[in-house]
C-alpha cells in the first residue's frame, strides 16, 4: 500500500460498519478499528428474549430472494428451516370476517398502484397518486356496498405501506421514491434468524479491535495530529494523522480515514456538533431534507392461541377508511395498529403475535407502559374478533423502542415530496481535506441512507459498507501505481 498500513476507524458496528470492516480485512488492511456506542453490535439488526424465545426487535425480512442480494446469499442456507407461510385473515371493525379471496384480490390491485416506479413526479406525493388510481377503480363500480368494501381494503394497503416506510402520512412521501430502486425479488420472513447475519459479518474480525460502549463525541478532520507513540514517518519525522476521533470517555484515536456509519437519525441530531470542521453545507442540507421514519413492533405472548393454527397474518379493516385519508392520528392511534403477524413455528416461539405501528404512532407507543399497551391492544382485538371471541390479556408484552434509542433514533430513511433520491449520493460522498499532504477520503459515509438504490434495507446497509471499503482499496491501488511509476522515472 504505502510505507505503512493506513489507520482506518469505522464508527458504528451495525451491518454497514461490520460489512466495511470485514471487506477491509479481506483487502489486506490490517489497522482497522471499529467503535460501537452500544453494548452489542448489529445496530438495527437486533434481538431480545420473549419467554423462552429469541425474537427480532429489528430487521426480520430478507428483501429479495435472488443471487443479486448479498444478504440472501449469506443466509440462504436457512431457507429449509423456515416454516410454511400461514393463511391471511381479515376482520372488519364490526367484528366480522371479511371474505379472504375478495380482500386478497383487492389488496393485490392496491399494491400494483402503490408500488409505483415511475419518474418525473418529484413534486407529487404517493398519497395523491394512490388516491387517484384507486378512485378510478372504485368509481367504475355500480354497487355502493361493493364500493365501500373495496375502498376500505385499498385503505388497508396504504396503511400497511406506512409501516413499510416508517412514515405517518402517505401525502408526505415522494411518488418518485423508487425510481432508482433495484428490485432483488420477493421478500422472505426469517423471523428469529436475522442475527445470524451479524454473527457471519463479525466472526473473523479481531475482538480486540472491536470496542463496545465506545461513544464518539467529536470527529476532528482536516488536521495534522502527531502520533502519541512518536511513530516515525518514512522521512524520520513524527507521524501525523489527518483525523482524530474523540470519544466520550476522553480517549482520542488517530486515523488516516474514518468511515461513519451512524444512522440518519443520529446525523440529524448530531451532525452540527459531531464534526470539526463542520460538514459542508450541501451535506447538512441533505441530512435535513431526508426523513428518518420509525416503526414499532408490539410482541404479545399468550398462554394459548385464540387464532386458528394455520394463520400467518391478521389484518383489520375499518369500513370508514378511504385511500384519500391515509395518515396517522395520535388521538385514534389504535386505528394504525391494523396488521398483526403470527410468529411461527409455534414449537419455537410459543403463541406470539406482533402488532406493527408506523411513524408517530410508533413514537407514541414507545412512551406507554406495558400495562397500558396490553389493555388497549386487548380491547382492540376484541372489537375485531367479535363478542363471541375469548381474547385474554397477554401473559407478557415487549415493545421496541427505536426512536428513543439514542444510538439510532428511528428505523430507516425515506424520501419526502420534492426530494430526489440523488441527494443520497451527496450524503455518500467522502470529505476531502486541505491541510494534509494526502487529503483524500478522510471522512467517509456508509449506511442505508446513503444508498438511493436500496435505502431502508439490510442489503443497502451491507453494500454501502462494501462500497466504502472498495473506495479505499481503489485509492491505495492508485497510490501504489503512481509511486511505482515515479520510481521507474528515477531509475
Amino acid at each position: 500500500m504505502a510505507d505503512r498500513s493506513p489507520s482506518i476507524v469505522v464508527v458504528g458496528a451495525g451491518v454497514a460498519g461490520l460489512a466495511a470492516a470485514k471487506k477491509l480485512k479481506e483487502y489486506g488492511f490490517n489497522d482497522v478499528t471499529m467503535l460501537e456506542a452500544a453494548e452489542n453490535v448489529g445496530g438495527r439488526v437486533a434481538t431480545a428474549t420473549l419467554g423462552n424465545a429469541c425474537v427480532d426487535t429489528g430487521a426480520q425480512y430478507i428483501h429479495g430472494t435472488s443471487e443479486k442480494n448479498p444478504v440472501f446469499c449469506l443466509l440462504k442456507y436457512l431457507l429449509n428451516q423456515l416454516p410454511e407461510m400461514g393463511e391471511e385473515v381479515f376482520y372488519n371493525n364490526k367484528g366480522h370476517k371479511v371474505n379472504a379471496n375478495f380482500a386478497r384480490r383487492v389488496y393485490e390491485d392496491g399494491e400494483s398502484f402503490i408500488q409505483y416506479r415511475g419518474t418525473g413526479n418529484s413534486g407529487k406525493s404517493l398519497g395523491e397518486h394512490y388516491a387517484e388510481k384507486t378512485r378510478g377503480v372504485i368509481d367504475s363500480l355500480q354497487e355502493a356496498d361493493e364500493k365501500a368494501k373495496m375502498q376500505s381494503v385499498f385503505a388497508l394497503v396504504g396503511k400497511d405501506m406506512l409501516i413499510d416506510i416508517g412514515a405517518s402520512d402517505l401525502h408526505r412521501i415522494s411518488l418518485d421514491s423508487w425510481q432508482y430502486y433495484i428490485d432483488m425479488g420477493d421478500s422472505v420472513n426469517i423471523a428469529g434468524f436475522m442475527y445470524q447475519l451479524v454473527d457471519l459479518l463479525k466472526e473473523d474480525f479481531p475482538k480486540d479491535r472491536l470496542l463496545l460502549k465506545k461513544e464518539v463525541r467529536t470527529i476532528k478532520w482536516d488536521g495534522s495530529f502527531p502520533s502519541p507513540r512518536n511513530e516515525a514517518s518514512s522521512e524520520g519525522k513524527v507521524r501525523q494523522y489527518p483525523v482524530c476521533i474523540v470519544c466520550e470517555d476522553g480517549e482520542e484515536i488517530l486515523a488516516d480515514h474514518v468511515i461513519v456509519t451512524v444512522s440518519l437519525g443520529c446525523l440529524k441530531a448530531q451532525a452540527s456538533s459531531l464534526f470539526t470542521p463542520s460538514l459542508p453545507t450541501e451535506k447538512i442540507e441533505v441530512i435535513n431534507k431526508l426523513c428518518f421514519g420509525n416503526i414499532a413492533k408490539i410482541f404479545l405472548e399468550y398462554e394459548e392461541a385464540f387464532w386458528e393454527n394455520d394463520i400467518g397474518s391478521i389484518s383489520f379493516i375499518y369500513e370508514d377508511d378511504t385511500p384519500a385519508s391515509i395518515s396517522t392520528n395520535k388521538m385514534q392511534w389504535l386505528k394504525s395498529v391494523q396488521s398483526f403477524s403470527v410468529l411461527s413455528p409455534k414449537e419455537r416461539f410459543g403463541n406470539v403475535l406482533i402488532g406493527w405501528c408506523p411513524g408517530e404512532i410508533a413514537d407514541l407507543v414507545e412512551t406507554m407502559t406495558d400495562n397500558e399497551l396490553s389493555a388497549a391492544v386487548t380491547d382492540h382485538l376484541k372489537m375485531f374478533f367479535g363478542p363471541s371471541a375469548n381474547i385474554p390479556q397477554p401473559k407478557s408484552i415487549l415493545c421496541t423502542k427505536w426512536r428513543s434509542n439514542k444510538f439510532v433514533k428511528g428505523s430507516y430513511s425515506f424520501l419526502p415530496v420534492a426530494v430526489d433520491g440523488q441527494v443520497m449520493d451527496t450524503l455518500a460522498q467522502p470529505l476531502e481535506g486541505s491541510q494534509f499532504p494526502d487529503a483524500h477520503l478522510q471522512v467517509m459515509f456508509a449506511g442505508e441512507a446513503t444508498m438511493k438504490t436500496l435505502y431502508g434495507t439490510v442489503q443497502g446497509a451491507l453494500l454501502s459498507g462494501h462500497r466504502e471499503a472498495d473506495r479505499l482499496a481503489a485509492h491505495y491501488k492508485e497510490r501504489m501505481a503512481s509511486t511505482a511509476a515515479s520510481m521507474d522515472k528515477h531509475i
